[in-house]
């Protein structure tokens, strides 16, 4: 899987827990070693749909990702195929608001 990373999701990182950073470069290893359908498998992953969640600058649906028990990436898909992490929430509630 290819990975594109938005600055808001890099910026967000950063500024996380050196264990929420370590864990979000673990995550983009680990996309980096799959394809598409094993993200959808991949129980610790819990890739889902965020239902009536646009990505403003592509306009694709947005889903969400676990980086740890309490922290979330919101990512959304391209072709090619290619995942883009477009933020980065250490609440795991905030990262569903619109």
């Amino acid at each position: 899987m290819r990975i594109e990373i938005r600055p808001a999701f890099d910026e967000a990182v950063m500024r996380s827990q050196l264990p929420t950073r370590k864990a979000a470069a673990k995550l983009i290893n680990l996309l980096q070693a799959m394809d598409l359908v094993q993200i959808w498998q991949h129980p610790g992953l819990n890739f889902e749909k965020l239902q009536g969640m646009i990505e403003p600058v592509s306009g694709e649906q947005l889903y969400s990702l676990r980086v740890t028990g309490s922290a979330r990436a919101i990512s959304c898909l391209l072709k090619g195929p290619t995942i883009v992490l477009v933020t980065h929430h250490t609440q795991h509630d905030n990262a569903y608001k619109k």
